[in-house]
C-alpha cells in the first residue's frame, strides 16, 4: 500500500475505506466521547447547520445529523472517495437523510461561504501541510455567530509508564514523518496561534488527555504503525524489521496491565464569528 495523494498534492499516509474501518471505529471509540462532549458545549443543537471537514468515513458526521435532527442538515466533505464511500454507506444504514456528502480538499470545500452555524473538524489540521489556508476556509462558511471548532493533537505526548521502547520510536518515528511530508503531528497546542493568525481574536481552548491500562484501545497505535508502515520505509524513517519489532512490543503491552498508555494530549480550540 502506497500513500495516496490528495487533490491538494499532499500524501495521505494512512488506510481509506474499508482498509480503515477498524483504526477509525477505534479512534472514534477512543476520542468520540470528548468530541461528542465538546461539540455539546460550544453549542450544537437541534436545527443548526454544520459542516464537518475531513469526516473520513462519517462517525461525527453522523452523530451530529442526529443531533440537528431533521429541521437540521449536515455537509461532510473530505478529500478521499473511498472514505465518502463508507461513509454514505454508514448513513443509510442509519437511515440518515439530512447530510450530504462532498469531494473536495480542506482549502476549497466548495461549499458556501456563511452558511453554516457550525464548522468542525477532528484530527484534520496534523495531515495538512497548510493548515492556516484550511482554518481559513473554514472560517468563510460561517454565518455572523457561527461556531468554528476545531480538535488535533501532540503526538510527543504519548508515553508510556512504565517507559517503553516501542511507544519511545513511535514519538520518534511521527517526527521524522513530519519533517519528510511538511506536516506537523505537533499541532495541538499551536491552534490557538493558528486561529489568531487567521483573524479571529479571541479562540478558546481546553485540553483532554486520556491513561490506558487495558482493552481494545490500546491496540490502536499497533493498528496505526501497520497501516502506516509503507509511507514510514519509504521516509527511512524505520526499516520494515524494526517495525515488525515495534508491533510485537506493542502487542506485549496491550496484554499489559500494568503498563500505563497515555495518549496524545488533545487541543479543543473554538470561537465565535463576529
Amino acid at each position: 500500500m502506497k500513500s495516496r495523494k490528495s487533490s491538494s498534492g499532499e500524501e495521505y499516509m494512512l488506510a481509506t475505506g474499508d482498509a480503515a474501518v477498524v483504526r477509525l471505529r477505534l479512534l472514534d471509540e477512543i476520542f468520540g466521547p470528548g468530541t461528542r462532549e465538546f461539540l455539546t458545549t460550544v453549542g450544537l443543537r437541534h436545527g443548526w447547520r454544520v459542516a464537518d471537514i475531513g469526516c473520513g468515513i462519517g462517525l461525527v458526521a453522523l452523530w451530529i445529523a442526529e443531533q440537528v435532527g431533521g429541521n437540521g442538515w449536515v455537509s461532510a466533505v473530505d478529500v478521499s472517495s473511498e472514505q465518502l464511500r463508507v461513509a454514505k454507506r454508514n448513513a443509510a444504514m442509519a437511515g440518515l437523510t439530512n447530510i450530504s456528502f462532498h469531494q473536495a480538499s480542506a482549502y476549497e470545500t466548495g461549499l458556501p461561504s456563511a452558511s453554516f452555524d457550525l464548522v468542525c473538524c477532528r484530527f484534520l489540521m496534523c495531515h495538512l501541510q497548510h493548515p492556516l489556508d484550511a482554518i481559513r476556509e473554514m472560517g468563510t462558511l460561517l454565518k455572523s455567530g457561527g461556531v468554528l471548532a476545531c480538535e488535533d493533537c501532540n503526538d510527543s505526548s504519548i508515553v508510556t509508564d512504565p517507559p517503553t521502547r516501542a511507544y519511545s520510536r513511535l514519538v520518534e518515528i511521527s517526527r521524522a514523518l513530519d519533517a519528510k511530508r511538511g506536516l506537523d503531528s505537533e499541532i495541538g497546542l499551536k491552534l490557538h496561534r493558528l486561529f489568531r493568525e487567521a483573524g479571529f481574536a479571541s479562540p478558546n481552548i481546553s485540553l483532554r488527555q486520556l491513561a490506558i491500562l487495558r482493552g481494545p484501545a490500546k491496540k490502536f497505535w499497533e493498528q496505526t504503525l501497520r497501516e502506516a508502515a509503507p509511507a514510514i520505509i519509504e521516509a527511512g524513517a524505520a526499516s520494515p524489521e524494526e517495525l515488525d519489532a515495534i508491533c510485537a512490543e506493542m502487542q506485549d503491552i496491550a496484554r499489559d496491565e500494568t503498563t500505563l498508555l497515555v495518549m496524545p494530549r488533545v487541543s479543543q480550540v473554538w470561537m465565535i464569528k463576529e
